[in-house]
């Protein structure tokens, strides 16, 4: 083989190589556009095969504040074993037709809570209604279709069909930080109708009892169990905390519920997304050789609002990346 073939043959060898690495490179770069009822944690098991990788999605993408509510027409680029959002342009900067369209193109996020017994609330300056006060035989806990008795606080107000949620009194509730009193957490035990109205006492039928009923219940406002939930952007920046559980159980997780200190008097409503995060700590030895230094928070997983009281709210855990805790802080998704 002459001096000269043997230079292009090496020639050819080299750009083979040089092709097939930026061929290999190209293959790696997949960018996909996001399409309605899309979210980070489909996105994350689509293509990472592993559906608890959105967080850090999450993490390296400061302008994706929302799992649930990435929106139609924006890109993600999958490179490398890894999941990045590709920035959009300002609103301002688009023609102002395809920012409407954009707008009304945004997905109609829904929840689906599996029905389970009610999740009671946090008594702070909520007055009941009435009390349960006797019924028509001796037993002492009362059920379902049980007639009893009712002293209401403003009989003008009731008429036949009104529905009372019927709660007792638990557990004083306390801020985990502070430890101090948040308030009463109130037991969903049933609900009942009102029958008739005779004078000052009103006779009502259980309609539903989520546990032993007694004499000296509580009357609160009906609200019926929800079993579809639409997600709807917050309105105001709010921090806080878990600070109770309904089942009291150390660790929580995907379809437990949670209440929180913050209420509508906090611009909370039902349907608004949480952020449940913990404070990252630092090791020691990194401590010792760069010094204090704010970290993130470590991100546990999201709730979704259910009932908003005026200073607390119950949630639904809707995902988790790690056990969640009292004391774990909340944040209200506002993008």
């Amino acid at each position: 083989m002459t001096r000269i073939s043997s230079r292009w043959l090496s020639l050819l060898v080299l750009l083979l190589i040089l092709s097939g690495t930026s061929l290999a490179i190209a293959a790696k770069e997949q960018i996909y556009t996001i399409k309605k009822g899309d979210t980070l944690w489909g996105l994350s098991e689509k293509f990472m095969g592993d559906p608890y990788y959105w967080p850090n999605v999450w993490a390296k993408n400061p302008d994706i504040t929302n799992p649930h509510l990435i929106f139609p027409g924006q890109k993600v680029r999958i490179l490398d074993g890894r999941l990045e959002i590709i920035p959009a342009y300002p609103e301002a900067e688009k023609p102002a037709a395809e920012a409407v369209a954009t707008k009304v193109e945004e997905p109609d996020d829904v929840v689906t809570i599996k029905a389970t017994s009610g999740d009671g609330f946090i008594l702070t300056d909520e007055k009941p209604l009435g009390l349960l006060v006797d019924s028509v035989d001796n037993r002492i806990l009362l059920a379902k279709d049980d007639i009893v008795f009712l002293k209401m606080n403003d009989i003008s107000s009731v008429s036949i069909g009104d529905t009372y949620g019927i709660f007792q009194r638990s557990d004083l509730v306390r801020n985990p930080h502070t430890n101090k009193p948040i308030g009463t957490m109130m037991l969903n035990l049933g609900f009942l109708q009102v029958t008739e109205v005779r004078g000052d006492t009103v006779i009502a039928k259980i309609g539903e009892s989520f546990s032993e009923i007694t004499r000296g219940a509580e009357l609160f406002e009906y609200i019926p169990q929800r079993q579809e939930i639409t997600l709807q952007r917050g309105t105001t920046e709010q921090q806080g905390y878990v600070v109770a559980s309904r089942e009291n159980k150390g660790a929580l997780s995907t379809n437990d519920i949670i209440f929180v200190n913050l209420g509508s008097a906090d611009g909370v409503v039902s349907g608004n997304l949480f952020y449940i995060s913990r404070p990252r700590k630092a090791s020691s030895a990194v401590i010792k050789q760069a010094g204090k230094m704010q970290l993130p928070d470590v991100v546990l997983g999201a709730a979704i609002a259910i009932e908003t009281k005026k200073k607390t709210t119950s949630a639904l855990i809707i995902k988790t990346v790690d056990s969640i805790v009292i004391g774990d802080n909340i944040s209200v998704v506002t993008h």
